[in-house]
């Protein structure tokens, strides 16, 4: 076989070998991602009430007052 062939030979090897590595990093990437996604629950957080909105107004206009800043209701 002429030098060409070995170096379109050659080309051919290192395309497949870095697709392969590529599979195989984004492979390991996506376990990781699932992984993570479990330990992370966001429904919890969007769901969860806000602590100050059962607690009257009136309470906190007179906190804020005490504290120096009137002007927040």
């Amino acid at each position: 076989m002429s030098v060409w062939v070995w170096i379109l030979v050659g080309i051919g090897v290192l395309f497949a070998v870095s697709l392969l590595v590529s599979v195989a990093v984004a492979a390991i990437l996506e376990s990781i991602g699932r992984d993570f996604s479990k330990l992370v629950e966001l429904e919890a957080w969007a769901s969860s009430p806000l602590t100050r909105a059962n607690e009257s107004t009136a309470e906190h206009a007179a906190e804020d007052v005490v504290r120096g800043n009137p002007g927040r209701l």
